[in-house]
């Protein structure tokens, strides 16, 4: 199946887990400083599933942080870009999803 959110988007010296993490493992692994964490939540580019107290990020909050890095640290876009792309992401989800229940990608696109 042709998957728009490539593995290009993902940091290349790290996979993503596919089960919920906490605050302190993306700290850790992203090389990220608290405060810049808390910049991406309160920007809402990802949203933390709270369990007894903690934060949580599941897989797709951790590939957005991903692409959000890779972005910032490796191409330089701005807070206000980054809003953009991500919008962007979104709406061509929305609509490969559409276009997919409409049959309508050809099969070459679906492996």
């Amino acid at each position: 199946m042709f998957h728009y959110e490539s593995e290009i988007w993902v940091s290349r010296n790290m996979s993503i887990p596919d089960h919920e993490v906490s605050t302190d493992w993306v700290l850790q692994h992203f090389s990220l400083p608290r405060r810049e964490l808390r910049v991406l939540v309160n920007e809402g580019f990802v949203t933390p599933v709270e369990k007894e107290g903690q934060e949580f990020f599941d897989s797709s909050a951790l590939k957005t942080i991903a692409l959000v890095l890779v972005l910032r640290r490796e191409m330089g876009v701005n807070l206000a870009g980054i809003e953009i792309i991500l919008h962007l992401k979104k709406q061509i989800h929305w609509h490969l999803s559409r276009a997919h229940r409409r049959n309508r990608i050809p099969d070459w696109e679906q492996d």
